[in-house]
């Protein structure tokens, strides 16, 4: 979505206008062009191919984003699933080896606290992605 501003001003003869606009698309608009090749015509290709250069890098960018996201999400993902066998392997060995207090504690806290993770970070992202 775009937006425009102008602002004019007049003080007897004398006039001064100042436009700006805002836009998310990557090509300007038809009047912009047209003006522009009345002023300089081979410039109206120039822009069409920085247009597309820019459009490739934007897709090139947001794949490279949404892959290392992807990959960050599975990596912490696996190492929670490590984190979590090898706290309850541990409590495991604890407790066939005569410390079933310890045991019970490095257990039911790495329980308590993966299932507190995964919750609330799966809370926090969907608070995030939610408009306001």
């Amino acid at each position: 979505m775009g937006r425009s501003r102008s602002a004019q001003v007049r003080h007897g003869n004398n006039h001064i206008a100042v436009q700006e606009q805002e836009t998310d698309s990557p090509l300007l608009p038809i009047a912009h062009l047209e003006a522009l090749h009345r002023i300089a015509p081979e410039r109206v290709d120039w822009v069409f191919e920085q247009t597309q250069t820019e459009g490739e890098f934007r897709r090139a960018e947001t794949r490279r984003v949404n892959t290392l996201v992807f990959a960050e999400r599975l990596l912490s993902m696996f190492s929670g699933l490590a984190i979590g066998l090898a706290a309850l392997g541990i409590a495991g060995y604890l407790a066939l080896h005569g410390s079933q207090w310890v045991a019970g504690v490095i257990g039911g806290t790495t329980v308590v606290g993966l299932v507190t993770v995964f919750v609330v970070g799966n809370r926090a992202r969907n608070t995030a992605a939610d408009p306001p």
